[in-house]
């Protein structure tokens, strides 16, 4: 059985083989990755991204931009998890806390709770790039990436992939918002 949002060590494996066809697409297209990004609540999204990143020794970096959990918590939550899942899969890698990043920042008041900076990615995705990011997930990730990029971490020519987990239906319950 796999819980919701694919956090036990089996449903993180789905995010390892994400990682994993990440590594390719970037190999193939001759691009290096210099971050991966995404929304972290549950932990298996990011558990499986870093245990496929750390195990290929990818140097490929994982920002979880937490829609839940302060900092201390959500990293051991993830780290727990990507090592679970690393065993499974029969790796020596033995994960470390430096492996595991999260940006706090943009949680809000709470899980699900609507932030001045997901309202702005999701309107600007939607706007500029058609894309709908989901108001819960997605949508505070993008802001997590868009802060961290006016904030200068990020440069210009610099390639960044952004992992949208869906839930673009959600959006439906936060009308007044939008």
């Amino acid at each position: 059985m796999i819980p919701g949002g694919g956090s036990n060590p089996i449903g993180a494996l789905g995010y390892v083989g994400c990682g994993l066809e990440i590594m390719q697409q970037a190999y193939e297209l001759g691009l290096n990755v210099d971050a991966v990004f995404h929304g972290t609540g549950s932990a298996g999204t990011q558990a499986g991204l870093v245990a496929a990143f750390e195990g290929a020794q990818s140097g490929i970096p994982v920002e979880g931009i937490s829609v839940r959990a302060p900092e201390a918590p959500q990293v051991a939550n993830v780290l727990k998890l990507a090592n679970e899942a690393a065993a499974l899969l029969g790796l020596s890698t033995r994960i470390e806390a430096p492996a595991v990043r999260v940006d706090d920042r943009h949680v809000g008041a709470g899980y699900g709770q609507p932030t001045p900076g997901m309202i702005e990615a999701v309107t600007l995705l939607a706007r500029k790039e058609g894309i709908l990011l989901d108001p819960v997930y997605s949508g505070k990730g993008m802001a997590g990436l868009i802060a961290q990029v006016r904030e200068g971490r990020y440069r210009p020519g610099q390639s960044i992939v952004f992992v949208h987990t869906g839930g673009s239906a959600a959006l439906f319950g936060y009308r007044s918002v939008f």
